[in-house]
């Protein structure tokens, strides 16, 4: 009998031990398509019945690449404390913001008090509800930040912004989120790596609202981000428009499948950095949580919940089909497991739907 290829032989062998699982996702994704179908006509029925037609507003969801190996994340002991923000919940498929966060410019963000270096910035953030330093992807959220420092008599501010070079495309947001290739304020003669790599947003004088690069140990203003996301009153872990619940019992990915259906959930799934980041401050222990994932090699995995695979952050390849991730604060780097293996679950499903 010829030998297979490498690549088509370990396929026929996850073909062999996976099977139940394939399938389950295969009738899956067909339940998804007939429900969808129907939905559909029932909808356009209703249409042509109804004079009155309710229209919703969507959000769109952000996606990334992958983490590399090499990134590292300094863990600071937290020093900095909340500011008194008040906030009510909007109505029921509306932007919301988390607790102590304020929608601003279309991000929902909060100012920590006190000052500190760029490491007790992102590690405070983290500490607030899986946050991260803020961004500025265009001139308006530019001018949104400087009208609210102003308002706010805040000092320079940290951004998630890492320079690697001394051209704009080696600066890059956080969690691994792209460059400030399409959009940069920065002030003449910066970036500057030669002394410095991290990115603050200058507040006062002539320069105020140009970006520079410093010394990441300096003292800064904190100032934290989380992207809105649609309110669910059920809904204790709400990130970006999913609704994450943690039971801290280890089953494998095929019985963690099952356990999760009944809540309209599936199996976490992790589609950018940004999301790894926040699952990993449902935790803050360590511990492993099973992933809702196939995989068939480093560059090639398949979500049970049918997630596109937009975001890959295998640190460990054990050759294994099935994976887990490590929740502690750093990378929340994957290793792949053997199918069999268990793991704490994690189920997610859409914020807003009625179960």
């Amino acid at each position: 009998m010829p030998t297979l290829p490498p690549v088509l032989g370990k396929l026929n062998h996850f073909l062999q031990l996976h099977w139940r699982i394939i399938l389950i996702v295969v009738i899956f994704e067909l339940s998804v398509i007939i429900g969808t179908a129907h939905f559909t006509y029932v909808l356009s029925n209703h249409a042509a019945c109804e004079t009155d037609i309710i229209t919703k507003t969507t959000i769109r969801t952000s996606t990334v690449t992958s983490f590399t190996k090499t990134s590292t994340i300094s863990e600071t002991p937290s020093t900095t404390s909340l500011v008194s923000i008040s906030s009510t919940h909007a109505p029921s498929n509306n932007l919301s913001c988390h607790i102590g966060f304020e929608l601003i410019g279309g991000k929902c963000l909060q100012l920590l008090t006190g000052v500190g270096t760029r490491a007790n910035g992102n590690h405070n953030c983290w500490l607030h509800g899986g946050s991260k330093l803020f961004s500025i992807r265009n001139e308006q959220e530019n001018s949104a930040i400087l009208d609210f420092a102003s308002k706010n008599n805040i000092g320079n501010i940290w951004t998630g912004l890492l320079c690697h070079g001394h051209t704009i495309s080696t600066c890059i947001w956080d969690i691994v989120s792209g460059s400030a290739e399409s959009y940069d304020n920065f002030a003449s003669g910066y970036p500057n790596v030669s002394t410095a790599s991290c990115g603050y947003f200058i507040t006062t004088g002539k320069e105020a609202g140009q970006w520079k690069t410093g010394l990441c140990n300096q003292q800064n203003s904190i100032l934290c981000e989380l992207p809105p996301t649609i309110y669910d009153k059920n809904c204790e872990k709400n990130f970006n428009n999913h609704c994450y619940t943690r039971f801290d019992d280890a089953y494998t990915v095929a019985e963690a499948h099952e356990f999760c259906k009944p809540m309209c959930a599936e199996v976490v799934s992790i589609n950018s950095g940004d999301e790894s980041r926040y699952v990993q401050s449902i935790y803050n222990v360590k511990e492993h949580i099973i992933l809702g994932v196939a995989v068939l090699n480093d560059n090639n995995i398949y979500w049970l919940d049918g997630s596109s695979t937009v975001f890959i952050n295998i640190g460990n390849n054990d050759n294994g089909t099935c994976a887990i991730m490590d929740v502690s604060f750093g990378m929340g780097y994957w290793t792949t497991i053997e199918c069999s293996q268990k793991a704490w679950i994690l189920c997610k499903r859409p914020a807003g739907i009625e179960c």
